[in-house]
C-alpha cells in the first residue's frame, strides 16, 4: 500500500509542476502514469460522469473538444457497471483504412461489408477480454480454442488495441493472398500463429462471454484530429456506425458485448450526414457532456490542493487556515479562493470576483479553465505565487491564455467552418461589445462576408453562435450584460434581428475589440456575463432536462 501511494505521489510530482500547477490540459498526457495517479486528477462526482459510467450506459458520448471525453472513459472501470476495453482509436483507424483500401481495389465495399469488418474487430477485443478474465471451469475446451487462435497475443501485457491491429493486418494479408474468397469467408479463415481459424475462436468467445456475470463494453475513444481527417475516414466511419447500430439491436444488455463511441459535438451534424441510414446506424442512448461552473471549480481546486500538498505542504496548511474564514462550502474550492486576491479590476475597469472573472473567460470546458489557471498560477507578476496570486497575475495570465484557446475553438470547427478565422478578422474593430442584431447584418454586407464564405446571413449568425463568439442578451445589471451562449443549449440559439441585443464572449473580446477597449472603458461598457458561469450558480442542466434526475 505504501509503495502504491509512493508511485502515485511520484506521478503527481511529474504532472503537477510549477509551469503547470493544474496539470496537463489533455488526458492523454497522464494516461501513461497509471489509473491510480490519473484518478486523483479527475472529479468522479460530476453528474455527467456518473451517468456515463453507470449501468444504463450510453452508446454515444458526445462532447466538445476539451470537455473531457477521454477522462470520462478512463475512469469508468472505477465504478460498478460493465467492464470496458478502451481502444487506441488512431491505431485502429490507421489499420482499418489499409484494409478498406486493399478491399476496394476492384469495387468499393458496401456499408454492411465495412460493418462486418468492424464487428470482427470488436469480437477480437472481446476475445482477449474473455481469455484474460476467465476464472471458471472450462470443461468444453473453449479457452484452448481461443488460445490456439490468439497465439502470442495471449502473452502478458498485450492490449485489446494490439489484438485488433494484428487482426486487421492478417485480414489485409489474406485479402491480398486469397483473392477468390468473399469477405465473410476471408474473415472467418484468418489465422495467426496456430491453425485455429477466427471463425472457431469467435464461437468459443461468444459462448464464454454469455456466461460472464459482468458485461463488456468495447470503447472507441475520440480521435483528437478527426475534424482534419473526416473525408479520409468517412468509409471507416460509415461502417463503424452501421456496426454499432447492429450491435445495439442484437446485443441486449451488452451481451455478449456492447460498444461505446466517443464523438466530438463540433462534428455531430456532419456525422449524421455521413451515416448511411442515421435512424438505423446512430440508434442507442446519447449522453452529451455539459459542465457547470461549480463542477469546474471543484475539479481544478482539487488539483491545486494536490499540487500544493506535493510541492508546498507548508503553504497549503497556511491556505487551509485562511480558507476557513471564507464562506465556500467545498473545502477545496475554499482553498482555491483563498489563493486568489479578494477582487480584480478588469480591462473594462470593473471590480470583480476573481473566480467569476476566470469562469467568464471559459466556455464551461475543463480544458479552458485548466489552461487559464495554469497561466495565472505560474506567473510571478508583482510577487505572485501559487498560494498568493496577485491581481496582476490574474489579468495577465488570463490574457495570455486567450489566444491559444481561441485558436483551439476555431480548429475544432475547421471542417464545418474553414473560413471562420478570416470572418473574425473582418469583424475585428467593426462591432461593439454589445450591439443590436440588425447592426451585425450591416457589417455582414459591408465586409462582403457572403462572397467570402458563401454563407447567407442566417448561416453566418449561426456560425458565430456555434463558435461561442456571440450570445444573446437576456438581462442587464449595473456591471454586466447577461447573455445566453450556444454551448449551454442543446438546440440552436436564435436572435430576432429587429429586437435582440448581441454580446461578444469574453474569450473573444480582445480578439475582436483590442483597440476599442480604451473607448469602451471610458464609455462604461458592460462586461459580458455568460449564462452558467456563476461560481455558485444553479445547475442549468436541470432546468433544460439534459440529465436524468
Amino acid at each position: 500500500m505504501a509503495e502504491r501511494e509512493s508511485d502515485v505521489t511520484a506521478g503527481l510530482d511529474h504532472v503537477l509542476t510549477a509551469h503547470q500547477p493544474f496539470g496537463p490540459i489533455v488526458t492523454e498526457d497522464v494516461v501513461h502514469l497509471g489509473p491510480d495517479t490519473a484518478d486523483r486528477l479527475f472529479d468522479r462526482s460530476n453528474r455527467s460522469y456518473r451517468q456515463a459510467a453507470g449501468e444504463d450506459t450510453p452508446t454515444y458520448i458526445i462532447g466538445r473538444k476539451g470537455a473531457g471525453k477521454t477522462a470520462f472513459l478512463m475512469g469508468s472501470n472505477h465504478v460498478a457497471g460493465p467492464a470496458r476495453e478502451v481502444l487506441r482509436t488512431e491505431n485502429v483507424y490507421h489499420e482499418m483504412l489499409k484494409v478498406l483500401t486493399t478491399y476496394s481495389r476492384d469495387h468499393e465495399p458496401f456499408v454492411d461489408q465495412r460493418a462486418e469488418i468492424w464487428q470482427a474487430l470488436f469480437e477480437h477485443v472481446a476475445m482477449l477480454h474473455a481469455w484474460s478474465g476467465f476464472d471458471g471451469d472450462d470443461r468444453r475446451g473453449r479457452l484452448n480454442t481461443i488460445a490456439g487462435y490468439l497465439g502470442r497475443s495471449t502473452e502478458p501485457g498485450v492490449t485489446g488495441t494490439a489484438v485488433a491491429e494484428r487482426f486487421l493486418v492478417a485480414l489485409r494479408r489474406r485479402l491480398l493472398d486469397h483473392g477468390g474468397e468473399g469477405l465473410s469467408e476471408a474473415i472467418a479463415n484468418v489465422t495467426h500463429d496456430g491453425q485455429v481459424p477466427f471463425g472457431a475462436a469467435r464461437a468459443a468467445t461468444l459462448d464464454l462471454l454469455a456466461e460472464r456475470p459482468r458485461p463488456l463494453l468495447v470503447v472507441m475513444d475520440n480521435l483528437e484530429d478527426l475534424h482534419l481527417r473526416l473525408p479520409e475516414l468517412t468509409p471507416a466511419l460509415t461502417g463503424l456506425f452501421r456496426c454499432a447500430g447492429t450491435v445495439i439491436a442484437r446485443h441486449h444488455g451488452h451481451r455478449p458485448y456492447g460498444v461505446q463511441i466517443c464523438l466530438p459535438s463540433e462534428l455531430f451534424d456532419k456525422i449524421h450526414e455521413l451515416a448511411a441510414a442515421p435512424e438505423k446506424d446512430l440508434r442507442g442512448r446519447y449522453l452529451k457532456i455539459y459542465w457547470t461552473a461549480p463542477e469546474l471549480l471543484r475539479l481544478t481546486a482539487n488539483r491545486l490542493v494536490l499540487f500544493l500538498r506535493t510541492h508546498h505542504p507548508e503553504q497549503l496548511a497556511m491556505l487551509e487556515r485562511r480558507a476557513a474564514h471564507n464562506d465556500e462550502p467545498d473545502p477545496a474550492i475554499a482553498v482555491l479562493r483563498a489563493a486568489l486576491p479578494d477582487r480584480v479590476r478588469s480591462g473594462l475597469d470593473i471590480d470583480e470576483d476573481p473566480l467569476a472573472y476566470l469562469l467568464r473567460h471559459t466556455q464551461l470546458l475543463p480544458r479552458h479553465l485548466i489552461q487559464i489557471l495554469n497561466s495565472v498560477f505560474s506567473r510571478r507578476d508583482r510577487g505572485s505565487t501559487p498560494w498568493d496570486v496577485t491581481p496582476a497575475a490574474v489579468l495577465a495570465g488570463t490574457r495570455y491564455a486567450e489566444h491559444p484557446l481561441v485558436a483551439g475553438v476555431l480548429a475544432a470547427y475547421q471542417t464545418s467552418y474553414p473560413l471562420a478565422g478570416a470572418v473574425l478578422r473582418r469583424l475585428a474593430g467593426r462591432i461593439d461589445l454589445s450591439f443590436p442584431a440588425r447592426g451585425l447584418h450591416r457589417v455582414y454586407n459591408q465586409q462582403g462576408i457572403r462572397k467570402l464564405t458563401g454563407l447567407d446571413f442566417d448561416e453566418f449568425l449561426a456560425m458565430l453562435f456555434t463558435l461561442g463568439v456571440l450570445g444573446v442578451r437576456f438581462d442587464q445589471t449595473g456591471r454586466y450584460n447577461k447573455a445566453h451562449f450556444q454551448y449551454t443549449f442543446d438546440y440552436d440559439l436564435i436572435a430576432r434581428e429587429d429586437a435582440d441585443q448581441l454580446c461578444v464572449h469574453p474569450l473573444f473580446t480582445r480578439y475582436l475589440l483590442e483597440r476599442s477597449l480604451p473607448r469602451l472603458r471610458e464609455a462604461g461598457a458592460h462586461a459580458t456575463y455568460p449564462y452558467g458561469c456563476d461560481p455558485r450558480g444553479e445547475d442549468y442542466r436541470d432546468a433544460f432536462g439534459y440529465l436524468d434526475p
